[in-house]
């Protein structure tokens, strides 16, 4: 009830939130920027896996432990979080997960998402259930929190938090992007960050979705999940949205909002699947959409954002999708462009990608560069986790 409360609260005072440099929706065009990066590739990164182990996660980043860099992977197949030396690619820790007992966390599925603050204090959150769990180097939860409600009629938000959009520590608190729950006619005052304070276990809702999202139905695939970065030295957190080529940034000291139009070169309009804003609440809900999937499969849209905190610059990726005919002919392959800009929010650069060699959605930062998985090296050999990390060259 008293989070009830609070979100009901929180959305009547959403509209004094203060906004700044409010810019019309795709005004401007990506491709006039100053080039001063290329990604290049620097080195790979490789981790050998144990013979049961296949690659799936949605959930795998790097940490800094007394002074080396670690590797963190959440096998969702063997239900465990493994570790590997960035340096060597060694195994380092296999630590199991339960799904039920006192030390049961559930089946974590391919949804979740870990946090790996140091070697004994690791967040675990299990999306399909909700729960949050503090666990320690043998899998033994120390403290459970719970960050929404699927229960009842009230659409809270969903944290969404995945390799692209990483869990952030930030003074003692963890930070979370939030998805939705149910479709909405108008989302005013909808929570996308969420604040949770590991003290006390409160929850804060720091920003909301812009105003585009109330003004059509942008359908039902991948457009209401967006993405969020952190940088503790401005403290500020960076959110980007599916269907907005601004970023908006959020300052965790005074809440000022600011937007940044930082676009993709490689494509300008991202259509609504149908301009009137209620529509998904007046479709059956049973009924196959097959217009809405070939529309969700040829409309772009940007996926992760990630900060680089050893160069200060950031990084959007989008997805370039192919045209609504191609998708109708029964080819949904897309590819995709990391753009590249600086603190400022200037856009300084952008690489396309091939997506028969990369993987979109196994992105993480290392102190070397930007680590991008690579699938077809997986396809030959499945023991070998196989990473390019790309560093941004002048």
């Amino acid at each position: 009830m008293k989070r009830l409360i609070y979100l009901f609260l929180f959305i009547l005072n959403s509209c004094d939130q203060k906004v700044e440099e409010i810019s019309n929706y795709q005004e401007k065009n990506g491709r006039d920027y100053t080039k001063i990066f290329e990604f290049d590739t620097v080195k790979q990164l490789k981790f050998k896996l144990e013979p049961p182990i296949r690659y799936m996660t949605n959930s795998i980043s790097s940490s800094i432990i007394d002074g080396e860099e670690i590797i963190s992977y959440l096998d969702s197949d063997n239900q465990s979080i493994l570790t590997f030396s960035s340096k060597s690619g060694e195994l380092l820790k296999n630590i199991p997960l339960e799904i039920e007992g006192p030390n049961g966390v559930g089946n974590i599925g391919y949804i979740s998402a870990h946090y790996y603050l140091n070697n004994d204090s690791i967040f675990l959150y299990n999306r399909q259930v909700s729960p949050l769990y503090l666990i320690n180097s043998k899998g033994e939860i120390r403290r459970k929190y719970k960050v929404t409600d699927y229960s009842g009629a009230s659409n809270f938000p969903v944290p969404n938090s995945s390799t692209m959009s990483p869990i952030h520590f930030w003074n003692n608190s963890l930070l979370f992007s939030c998805g939705i729950q149910n479709y909405e006619e108008d989302f005013t005052g909808y929570p996308s960050l969420l604040q949770l304070d590991l003290n006390d276990g409160e929850i804060d809702y720091l920003s909301t979705f812009p105003e585009i999202y109330s003004k059509a139905f942008w359908g039902a695939y991948f457009k209401y999940d967006p993405s969020i970065a952190l940088n503790t030295r401005k403290k500020e957190v960076i959110i980007s949205y599916p269907i907005d080529h601004n970023v908006h940034v959020f300052n965790l000291e005074s809440g000022l909002v600011k937007q940044y139009y930082v676009g993709s070169e490689f494509f300008e309009e991202i259509p609504p699947y149908k301009n009137d804003p209620s529509f998904f609440l007046k479709r059956n809900p049973s009924e196959r959409d097959e217009n809405e999937t070939n529309h969700a499969f040829s409309s772009s849209e940007y996926r992760g954002i990630i900060y680089d905190e050893w160069r200060e610059l950031f990084y959007r990726v989008a997805l370039i999708r192919p045209s609504i005919e191609t998708v109708i002919s029964g080819d949904r392959r897309f590819s995709f462009s990391i753009i590249i800009f600086n603190e400022n929010y200037e856009k300084v650069g952008e690489t396309k990608l091939p997506n028969d060699k990369y993987d979109p959605s196994s992105i993480f930062l290392t102190r070397e560069g930007l680590a991008v998985f690579r699938k077809d090296l997986y396809s030959e050999n499945e023991d070998m986790l196989v990473f390019d990390v790309l560093l941004p060259e002048d």
